[in-house]
Order: structure tokens, then sequence, then C-alpha cells
């Protein structure tokens, strides 16, 4: 049982990170539209919205379970959902992984590498990790300068850091300690 409330919310300058909710339906689904989005994810478009109910439910499920918690980053002025992040427990102890995007018409304004900020602070202060990892496609260059602009440091290429339309992606690895 995870002892993080489903409450919770986390605030940043100009964002705030707050549990997924069915009410971000409408944001995934949208982001998902755009050529390209999905292409350094794991996951696919969904081809309809229904499916984003099942994963939205496995999200929560996933947060009941401490095996990851799933926010939605918003702007707070006004309260606009633009994105997501997440934290999960990874199989060492104390190591936890972050992921995230933030849909295309809020790119490149620092609006992930604010909430990336404070998704690792929560994860250094409140979950006690001693190292966080994360990863990115090889050719994504947008989150490799979110990545080391946060800090991370390079640990390796992956080959196969994960499979797409059957065929292997190479992905960068990194990570930070809490030092």
């Amino acid at each position: 049982m995870n002892s993080i409330p489903l409450d919770k919310i986390l605030k940043a300058k100009r964002l705030r990170l707050r549990i997924v909710s069915f009410s971000d339906i409408d944001l995934v689904w949208s982001a998902s539209r755009y050529e390209g989005f999905n292409d350094g994810m794991t996951w696919e478009p969904p081809a309809d919205r229904k499916e984003l109910i099942h994963i939205t439910e496995n999200n929560l499920q996933d947060w009941k379970n401490d095996l990851s918690d799933t926010f939605t980053v918003e702007l707070t002025n006004p309260l606009t959902p633009i994105g997501r992040i997440d934290i999960r427990r990874e199989d060492e102890p104390d190591v936890w992984s972050i992921g995230f995007w933030v849909h295309p018409e809020h790119q490149n304004r620092g609006n992930v590498t604010e909430a990336a900020q404070r998704i690792m602070e929560f994860g250094f202060t409140e979950l006690n990790a001693s190292k966080i990892t994360t990863a990115h496609a090889v050719w994504n260059k947008s989150s490799r300068l979110v990545i080391e602009t946060l800090g991370f440091s390079f640990v390796r290429e992956e080959p196969c850091g994960f499979m797409k339309d059957g065929k292997p992606v190479a992905e960068f690895e990194y990570e930070i300690t809490k030092e």
C-alpha cells in the first residue's frame, strides 16, 4: 500500500503535479494525435479514447500498490493540464526512474525541466530514493537536453532499450544520486 495519498499535490513555480484522473483522457488523446508524438515512448497511440480508461485505471492501481506515482502536470495560471510525469520503483532497493512527456502545444517552455526538478525532489525526500534513473531514445535531442540540464550523468547506450513496431529502439540511460 502506498503511503503517498491519492490527493497529493506537488507544487512548483509555475506548475502543479497531481495524480492522474479520468478527466485527463482528452489531454492524452490530443497529444497522441500528433504525428511522431509516441515514437520515442514505449506505448502506442491509443486507437480510441476507451483505451485510456484502462490505462488510467492501471496508473491508479500502480499508485495504490506503491509501484509508480504518475502525475498530471498542470500550469497553475490558468489551471491547465499539459503533460505527464511519473516516478517508478525499480528492482534495486531505493532506486526509482522517471519518465515524462508534455503535450506538443506546450513544449519548449521549460515545463518538463520544472516538473522533473520537482519530481526528483519528491523522489529523494519523500520516497527516500538513493538514485533516480531515466532514459530516452538516442535520437530524442529534446529529452537529452532536459536530462542533461537536470544534472543526470550518462551511464550507457542500450541498443535495445525498448521495442517499437517489433524493432528495438536504442536508448541512452542516465542516473543521478541523492548526493
